[in-house]
Parts: C-alpha cells; sequence; structure tokens
C-alpha cells in the first residue's frame, strides 16, 4: 500500500530537518533561532555543534556576551565582539575563515575532507541590533563567502531593544530584517507549555499563558519538567524557505543528545520526532473530571439527577414509533400501505373536530 500524502509530506519534512542538522548541501546559509525566557535555544546550538563535529566542521564563534570558559561545548576559534567596529568584526571573522595558502594547502594535504565546511555561531544578535540596526544586513551577508559557510545566529524575543537617538520611520524593524534574511527559522518553544495549552484546547478552556505574558511582578521561571516531560526535550517549529521562496513548516520535538554520547556516533533520527507523533502530545492522559474520562457522567454534581433508571430504560426501548411498522413488508394495513402513517382520532380530538363544524 502506497503512503498516504500526508505521511509523505512528514517524511519529507523530517528529512529535511535532518538535513539542516547536518549542514548538507547547502540547506540554510542562514538559520536564525529564535527563543525566549520560556526555552532557551542553547540545545538546538549544542545539536548543531555536535553534528558539525561529526561533519568533520570548522566552528567559529562570535561571541557578545559569552565567555570562552563557560561554553559547554568545544569550539576552533573564538572572536570576541564586545567592543568592536563592525567592519574590525568582519576582518577577524574573515580571517579564520581565509587562512593562508600554504597552511591551507597543508591541511588538504593531510586531511582532504577536514575543514571543508565552516560554521559561525553568534551566541546572540541583540546587542548589535540595538548599537547599529543599519548595518544588520549588510555585516550579515559579508560573512558568507561561498556555499561551504552556513551562519547560525541567536536572538532573545523578550529583550527590549533601546531606543535609537534618532528613530528612522521608514525602517523596518531589526526583527523583520532578520527574518526577511535567514533562510531558515527555528522557533523555540517549552514542551510543557505547548502541551498545557494542548490540554486546555481539548477542554474547550482558554489557553494559559507563561513568563512575561502572566504579568506578573518579580523574577518568572517557566516550566521545564511538568507533566511528565523530561528536561532535554524543546519544540522546534520550523520555517525553511526555498529558492523558488516557498517555504516548508513543521514542528518537531528535538531531545537532546546526552554528555556521554561520543561525538564519533553518527547522527540517527531517534532525537527527532513530529510533535503530532510524540508520545505525551498525541495521547495526553485523562485527568479528573475531564469530559470523556471513565465514570465522568457519574462524577458530574447537579441539583437532579441525569441518568434513567432500569425501569425507564425499559419502558423506552418499548416504545414502538409509527416508522417501526411502516418498515415491515406490507405494513400493518396491507401491500401498499407501508409508508403510510395512521391517525385513529380519539374521543378528545373527536369532540374539538365536531366544534370546528359547528363554528364553519
Amino acid at each position: 500500500m502506497a503512503p498516504s500524502p500526508l505521511q509523505q509530506r512528514r517524511t519529507h519534512n523530517t528529512l529535511l530537518f535532518q538535513k539542516l542538522l547536518n549542514l548538507r548541501d547547502g540547506a540554510s546559509p542562514f538559520t536564525l533561532v529564535l527563543d525566549s525566557l520560556d526555552q532557551s535555544g542553547a540545545p538546538v546550538i549544542q545539536e548543531f555543534v555536535r553534528r558539525a563535529k561529526i561533519g568533520k566542521s570548522k566552528i567559529i564563534l562570535i561571541s557578545f556576551c559569552t565567555l570562552r570558559k563557560k561554553l559547554p561545548f568545544e569550539i576552533d576559534f573564538f572572536v570576541s565582539a564586545r567592543s568592536k567596529a563592525v567592519s574590525l568584526l568582519r576582518q577577524d571573522i574573515v580571517s579564520h575563515l581565509a587562512p593562508s595558502a600554504n597552511s591551507q594547502a597543508s591541511i588538504q594535504s593531510k586531511f582532504p575532507f577536514y575543514y571543508s565546511r565552516f560554521l559561525l555561531i553568534i551566541d546572540t544578535l541583540n546587542p548589535l541590533v540595538s548599537s547599529q540596526p543599519q548595518h544588520i544586513s549588510t555585516f550579515l551577508s559579508s560573512l558568507i563567502l561561498g556555499p561551504n559557510i552556513s551562519l547560525l545566529a541567536t536572538y532573545h524575543l523578550d529583550i527590549p531593544l533601546r531606543s535609537p537617538l534618532k528613530p528612522q520611520i521608514y525602517q523596518p524593524a531589526p526583527l523583520a530584517i532578520l527574518t526577511y534574511l535567514a533562510t531558515a527559522i527555528l522557533t523555540i518553544h517549552n514542551l510543557s507549555h505547548v502541551i498545557a495549552k494542548k490540554r486546555a484546547r481539548d477542554k474547550s478552556l482558554q489557553e494559559p499563558v507563561f513568563g512575561l505574558a502572566e504579568q506578573r511582578e518579580g523574577i518568572l521561571v517557566g516550566l521545564s519538567s511538568a507533566n511528565g516531560v523530561k528536561g532535554r526535550d524543546v519544540v522546534v517549529e520550523m520555517e525553511v524557505r526555498r529558492k523558488s521562496g516557498r517555504g516548508v513548516s513543521e514542528v518537531f520535538v528535538l531531545s537532546q543528545a546526552p554528555a556521554s554520547l561520543s561525538i564519533a556516533s553518527k547522527p540517527s533520527l531517534d532525537n527527532i520526532t513530529l510533535l503530532d507523533d510524540h508520545s505525551l502530545y498525541s495521547t495526553l492522559p485523562p485527568v479528573s473530571g475531564e469530559v470523556g474520562s471513565v465514570g465522568a457522567e457519574e462524577e458530574v454534581e447537579t441539583t437532579f439527577s441525569l441518568s434513567l433508571s432500569e425501569k425507564q430504560r425499559r419502558d423506552r426501548e418499548g416504545v414502538i414509533l409509527p416508522y417501526f411498522d411502516a418498515q415491515k413488508d406490507g405494513g400493518a394495513s396491507g401491500a401498499g400501505e407501508g409508508g403510510r402513517i395512521l391517525y385513529e382520532m380519539g374521543a378528545e380530538d373527536r369532540e374539538d373536530f365536531d366544534d370546528e363544524e359547528d363554528e364553519i
């Protein structure tokens, strides 16, 4: 039996996400990761780095606010971008992308495919967007010098931007520019929050809000492992732009690889699951008082009884409606009379009928 179009589309989108994580065939020159206080994008960045190490890619981190000692993964080069002009920062980055001819020839002679690809990671774009928003497009485009270079940048949605001294009326918002330049957008969500919202939708209730949307004072900490969710699982909303302009969208659950996993191991589809196929999302466990649960009808508290007694059930089953007789062969009145509904006037109806004739 041939797979349905839905199954083909979901399989294709899963393979496309796998191709994006593996940095294969220039799947996305510029990948933008959008995270928030509810869920950090660090698990997705670590997955990119893990697969880049497996593919023998060269990793360069461009840091605006991250210290090298605090990195949870290994990199090849560290470029500090703090308090640097855009032109000087670009020179430092390009110097690592284009080594000297002698060193490049020696590397390629020993390891022909070792440094065939480059992964540029920008820890956060918020400082650059706040200080020099007019140079965003030029700076990011100048870093992609060839098809073997992939740019991965993170933008925090919850951090407010600094108001410019001279606001430009006709200049688009920084987030609009970033989403326009990106060839792939990965929006990160908390799996516990997604499951809680789906549970509310299934019960026709208002969806709960988390984080800053709660509008509470103080420090907010989102759910991390509620509803039986593992702390390593995150929801990734993928949007990949094709060269034709057509977008491919899908929602996945990414399980972060454990720290004990060897880098030499091959990547697999085990840590990538469609959100609709996730065990906690597809079949939510029934809760007490939920519509459809076992015994929910008897648990409803009202001032009157909604159930029927045994005598009422027997009386209801013994009622013979007019169309039951018409379904018999020929009906009760003989052949050809099965479709008629017979009505015999009672004493009360006959008195009303006589009164109407007298009035006429």
